[in-house]
């Protein structure tokens, strides 16, 4: 945390402050000796968690009407109609899906816009994915119209995701730590609008074990790219062996590994990929890490996109992994992971040409 007037860092708690509907911290910097609270929004009576669950129910699709009275009804208040639509005026910044929001009201019927499903894989998954907005942007840009059979994936994964597999396994990506040559590989640091939402809505959770869950649905339902969350991927042997066989790539995974019984084991390899993205033509495989700057998660990253790139038969290359927090944003290309980059050898005689030349 900052200062919001001198950029200072030795900041201490200072107090409360009693508003209408909440109690907020205040702070105190020991430079410029001003208190201050970190909120990005000051000067609204109602709190921002209230204000956010309002804005999302109407990108819900629920009219004025009924976003209120589902927040009135949720937390006890009055809203009035002109709340929730000067609310939507005032975040408009912050929710680029309203661009899309009428022509997807005419055009679907509000059952099939929203996919959801909870998966109890060990522990419980909301998996979401939201069709309308899939359709949308595999129409407007032809760049992405390519990228059709993850949408056919998409579809798919209520019906025919192996739950038991989810649930025997021990094998998560997430565990999977150094496994993987990076010193070719370029991370870089972007100013991502993911960044922003997460500085936004971080401020509305009290509670850190809800973080990803209110995230992923501020992101799923008022964003233009996220269009699906805690999506279900697994790695298998035969994706093991056609990586390393077929394609040459340097994936450092055992297979056949014998156990104590010696039986083959056939390794699978599962997890939930937080938030699915597409834009720019690629897609995007997004990580919520609170601490981003301190972590390295491109091991998890990296096996998130060889599992989905074999599950709709996408090229590697079009996939980008990125993990944030809401100050941070991490990117790389997975396929530089495993195939690295190699430099182009020039053929002596262009090599002499060039030489004589200078």
């Amino acid at each position: 945390m900052k200062c919001p007037f001198c950029q200072g860092t030795d900041i201490v708690k200072s107090g409360l402050r009693k508003k209408k509907y909440e109690t907020i911290q205040l702070f105190y910097c020991n430079h410029c000796q001003k208190k201050f609270t970190p909120l990005i929004v000051k000067g609204k009576t109602y709190p921002l968690k209230v204000i956010l669950d309002a804005i999302t129910f109407y990108n819900r699709f629920y009219s004025l009407e009924e976003s209120a009275k589902k927040v009135n009804e949720k937390y006890g208040f009055n809203l009035s109609l002109q709340n929730i639509s000067s609310w939507l005026n005032d975040f408009s910044e912050y929710l680029p899906f309203l661009r899309m929001r009428e022509f997807i009201a005419k055009k679907y019927d509000p059952r099939d816009i929203l996919v959801e499903s909870k998966m109890f894989h060990g522990q419980i998954y909301d998996f979401k994915y939201h069709r309308a907005k899939t359709d949308i942007i595999l129409q407007e840009d032809f760049k992405h119209y390519k990228f059709r059979p993850l949408q056919e994936f998409l579809e798919l994964v209520i019906a025919e995701c192996p739950h038991s597999v989810f649930k025997e396994t021990e094998q998560r990506a997430s565990e999977y730590k150094n496994i993987f040559n990076l010193d070719k590989v370029k991370i870089t640091p972007r100013d991502n609008f993911a960044v922003k939402n997460t500085r936004l809505v971080m401020q509305a959770v009290a509670n850190n074990k809800l973080r990803h869950e209110v995230l992923q649905e501020f992101m799923l339902v008022n964003d233009s790219v996220t269009v699906a969350t805690e999506v279900p991927v697994l790695l298998d042997e035969d994706d093991l062996r056609h990586y390393q066989n077929e394609l040459g790539f340097e994936v450092p995974l055992g297979t056949n590994r014998t156990s104590k019984t010696n039986r083959t084991n056939d390794e699978v390899i599962t997890g939930h990929i937080d938030l699915l993205q597409i834009r720019n033509g690629a897609i995007h495989i997004l990580d919520y890490k609170p601490s981003a700057k301190k972590e390295k998660p491109v091991d998890q990253l990296t096996l998130y996109a060889l599992a989905l790139a074999r599950l709709t038969g996408l090229r590697l290359f079009h996939f980008k992994c990125a993990w944030f927090d809401k100050d941070n944003y991490f990117e790389f290309f997975p396929l530089h992971v495993v195939y690295p980059v190699r430099k182009r050898k020039i053929s002596n005689g262009v090599y002499k040409k060039k030489r004589r030349k200078k």
